[in-house]
């Protein structure tokens, strides 16, 4: 047994035989250190330190554990639990393990990919001031959250290389209510950001930039000073500029919707991730094409085409000269419906296929007719035959 084990079991040992005598005596010298804990006691002692505020998340968790023993039974109790876990420990740092342990289970950390999850009971474990973190509070029938959830995840990826200096984390704060409330949470999805040694509502600020991943990743580093680790990622939406706008939007065999933007707008910014959708559902449609074009860095094509706004969205339908503005709502299932209808195109939101893809309504109508009529079945057969020919030689 090494030198720091015999010292656990001594100290521990001693306590014990303590506690166990007061305990026959009726208890009252314990209750009485239970009832004067005194914390001013303990951060006088982590003031004398180099660093307390490191050490001082733990011993607010001792405190609160220390709160909920109100009798020398459970003091006892606690004793002999400690005994027997002190055989896995050899070192000191097995010894810090042993006190992190001791929170409870319900407030472990864990990670959707490489995104903290948080919750009422392990928030302030995990949002201790040691650490900056941006905390996103979202509601899981929330539209605009949902939109979000891709690029947050691919934001915990581009700093995973640095968790233990900056924390990516997300709150259910439709279920974890208490904790949104705390932070003044009205509306999904809110992001703030905890600078370093802020571990409450004081001193914490909100994010108001845009929800792509690079304007999120560039106020992480801003605020942190960690650069990210973006993988590049092909786009599906055709980047347009003034030399290549008419070949593209005006090719009369194609439908091209275009996203007339600016880099500097917010919407602009909020719509990214959902044409990026757009574009990658559509890119395999011969006919679809989704484009965007800087139109405040292109202003001659701005100015051609009425551009006042941003985002201004237009379809540029195949062989005609007019383009025909977007009015719709800016959600990827409102985009599907109306490229579908344009392109004749069956895809569904989140880029599979319709029940209806690959099927020809004329043939539908036959199969109905087949069914309901069977002493025209003969030449209802051949038309199909015919139909399916002249299809098939198109």
């Amino acid at each position: 047994m090494s030198f720091l084990k015999k010292l656990f079991f001594l100290l521990l040992a001693a306590n014990a035989v303590i506690i166990g005598y007061d305990q026959y005596n009726g208890g009252h010298a314990t209750q009485h250190i239970i009832q004067n804990l005194n914390q001013d006691n303990f951060y006088y002692v982590l003031n004398q330190l180099k660093s307390p505020e490191k050490i001082t998340p733990y011993v607010n968790n001792v405190l609160t554990h220390l709160k909920d023993i109100s009798s020398p039974e459970k003091i006892t109790s606690h004793i002999n639990n400690a005994f027997a876990q002190l055989k896995d420990v050899n070192s000191f740092e097995d010894v810090i393990q042993l006190v992190r342990g001791t929170a409870p289970s319900k407030a472990a950390l864990t990670y959707d990919g490489n995104v903290l999850v948080l919750t009422d009971d392990n928030f302030k474990l995990a949002i201790d001031g040691s650490r900056p973190a941006l905390v996103e509070f979202y509601a899981p029938w929330c539209g605009h959250c949902k939109n979000l959830a891709p690029v947050y995840a691919q934001l915990g990826d581009a700093f995973a290389h640095q968790k233990d200096k900056v924390i990516i984390a997300k709150l259910d704060a439709d279920q974890y209510r208490n904790t949104g409330a705390l932070y003044g949470v009205k509306g999904f999805p809110t992001l703030k950001w905890f600078p370093q040694g802020v571990n409450s509502p004081e001193g914490v600020e909100d994010y108001r930039g845009g929800r792509d991943l690079n304007s999120l990743a560039s106020f992480v580093r801003e605020k942190s000073g960690i650069i990210p680790r973006i993988k590049a990622k092909k786009s599906d939406v055709v980047e347009l500029n003034s030399k290549n706008f008419h070949e593209v939007a005006l090719n009369p065999k194609q439908n091209v919707l275009v996203e007339f933007y600016a880099s500097w707008c917010g919407h602009c910014k909020n719509l990214a991730p959902i044409w990026e959708k757009i574009g990658t559902a559509y890119s395999n449609v011969e006919n679809c094409v989704v484009a965007k074009i800087d139109a405040d860095k292109e202003r001659d094509i701005g100015t051609e085409f009425d551009i006042s706004g941003f985002p201004t969205i237009k379809l540029f339908p195949a062989g005609e000269s007019e383009p025909i503005p977007y009015e719709g709502a800016r959600t990827e299932a409102a985009f599907i419906e109306f490229l579908n209808k344009h392109c004749k195109a069956h895809r569904a939101v989140g880029g599979g296929l319709q029940p209806t893809a690959g099927r020809i309504r004329d043939l539908d109508e036959k199969a109905i007719e087949f069914i309901k009529n069977p002493a025209a079945r003969e030449k209802i057969h051949k038309e199909i035959a015919d139909k399916v020919k002249g299809h098939a030689s198109r």
